[in-house]
């Protein structure tokens, strides 16, 4: 078994859930690479860092969207192992990152390299929020948690409170207790907007509306 580890919340609680396995970060060249390496190389040392390829180029928009993205790094991890770990989660709303495409990826490697190859998640069935309720009811350092990278802005931050990575983020530890602040009233009612339509799964809907409101004057 090998885990992908970004520096974020969602690998980094993944190598708890998973009695820390071996854990590999491929550096894609992006604006956010130092930061995510510099954390990394805080939490968990150990770590091998592959910089085989470069999709700086491929990035676009405010989400630092790189198309294919999962996909590409499915197919570096099995250079590592046949088992792959990337931690998505049930609320995740990307198109490469969900069990269903895990599934096809898994399908599609192991086709080609006549073996089996496993593309997994241990949290198809648990939001950002419960997991990081999970790691704190296991006593873990919540000061690692906070001290976490999502952030996308090219800041050498590992936290803008603006983005919409840190976005997720922030409602993640908020609904847990934890207010590290959000600093885009603009995309805060976006997302608040988009919540109250459905376009999420519902316990995320839930979640945005709550928190939003909450926080919000």
């Amino acid at each position: 078994m090998i885990l992908l580890f970004s520096g974020g919340i969602d690998s980094y609680i993944a190598w708890h859930f998973l009695d820390k396995p071996p854990t590999i970060y491929f550096d894609l060249q992006t604006p956010y690479s130092q930061k995510e390496i510099r954390i990394i190389k805080q939490l968990i040392p150990s770590t091998f860092i592959d910089r085989s390829l470069n999709l700086s180029y491929r990035q676009k928009g405010d989400n630092a969207y790189i198309p294919f993205r999962n996909l590409y790094l499915a197919m570096l991890a099995s250079w590592y192992s046949d088992q792959i770990i990337i931690a998505g989660v049930k609320d995740d709303d990307v198109s490469d990152k969900n069990e269903f495409i895990f599934g096809e990826f898994s399908n599609l490697l192991s086709k080609m390299e006549n073996k089996r190859i496993l593309v997994q998640s241990p949290f198809w069935n648990l939001t950002k929020e419960e997991i990081v309720k999970w790691y704190l009811s296991k006593n873990l350092n919540p000061k690692n948690l906070l001290n976490t990278v999502s952030c996308y802005s090219s800041e050498n931050t590992n936290y803008c409170g603006k983005c919409p990575s840190c976005f997720r983020k922030w409602c993640a530890l908020y609904a847990n207790g934890f207010d590290l602040g959000f600093f885009n009233e603009f995309l805060m009612r976006k997302y608040l907007a988009k919540a109250e339509a459905g376009h999420y799964i519902p316990e995320r809907n839930e979640l945005i509306i709550k928190l939003v409101k909450e926080y919000l004057p």
